[in-house]
């Protein structure tokens, strides 16, 4: 008895020393801009001390919004949680790496070991399905000869619809001819906006989304201006390649980090500040100003 006693201790204490890794994500069908959570969990005995890789540096395919760990003692056995959350703005396939922890030990007898979390990939869906059907669609009913009275009333509404119709083409040519009078540069135009936009007062309403699409706008259709490129269709992966080969090195990192910045605002519901609002406003005028 004394003997089993003595084995049960023993593979007690290797199952105590034995490192665990589990990785788990969020499986539900991810789109455009949803949080993706990774969250991994690493455990071993009390004298076990795990290294933490630098997120940001191995998993590329994601915007990292926000990184944390925690670490707990379970029934003598060392927990560490890492709870990363994510996002992505363009559709595909995402790799989440395998990433290296370095184990060592606290009593400084055991030698260092490097465990490696497990590689996932994943898929982005855009907000169109592909695998929607049309609805179904009944045959027409056949047409019914109209009496005197609904004779009446066509008459009177295709008179009103040509009189709009004549309306809205004087209307138009007179716009036309007051845009033609009053054309201005891309810079002047761009600066327009930027003053209208300022008179708004949105940092002050707090409305981050509307003051970041009003930017970014004002942004993309000044350097469609003067560049004549389409950018405002473009994903920001895809618009700053292309604005790259005409922009200022010394403004492009800076352009590259508010695109960024405007999409975590504009589509993962990030929080701004006053102090960012001024910062961005700031720079598409001295880009405007310099270029």
């Amino acid at each position: 008895m004394k003997r089993i006693l003595f084995l049960l201790m023993i593979a007690g204490t290797l199952f105590a020393q034995e490192v665990k890794l589990d990785f788990k994500v969020n499986e539900e069908k991810l789109y455009i801009g949803d949080r993706i959570k990774l969250n991994y969990t690493i455990s071993g005995g009390e004298r076990h001390v795990f290294v933490l890789p630098d997120v940001q540096m191995w998993i590329k395919d994601l915007e990292i919004i926000d990184v944390q760990a925690s670490e707990r003692i379970k029934k003598h056995r060392h927990f560490i949680d890492l709870n990363v959350e994510a996002v992505r703005f363009d559709t595909g396939f995402v790799h989440i790496p395998a990433m290296p922890i370095i184990k060592t030990d606290s009593t400084g007898f055991g030698k260092p070991d490097t465990i490696f979390t497990p590689e996932k990939y994943l898929y982005i869906y855009s907000m169109l399905d592909s695998s929607a059907a049309p609805v179904a669609m009944t045959p027409p009913l056949p047409l019914a000869l109209m009496i005197w009275w609904e004779f009446t009333i066509a008459l009177f509404l295709l008179a009103g619809s040509v009189f709009l119709l004549i309306l809205g083409i004087k209307h138009k040519s007179k716009k036309k001819q007051v845009i033609e009078e009053n054309w201005e540069t891309p810079k002047e135009k761009a600066e327009h906006y930027l003053s209208a936009l300022e008179k708004k007062n949105y940092p002050d309403k707090e409305k981050w989304k509307q003051f970041y699409l009003e930017l970014t706008y004002i942004s993309r259709d000044y350097f469609e201006n003067i560049y004549f490129i389409h950018l405002q269709e473009l994903t920001t992966s895809e618009l700053i390649p292309a604005l790259k080969e005409h922009v200022d090195a010394e403004f492009m990192n800076d352009l590259q980090t508010f695109f960024q910045y405007a999409d975590l605002v504009k589509f993962a519901k990030g929080v701004a500040s006053h102090d960012n609002c001024d910062e961005h406003l700031k720079l598409v005028r001295q880009i405007i100003c310099c270029q």
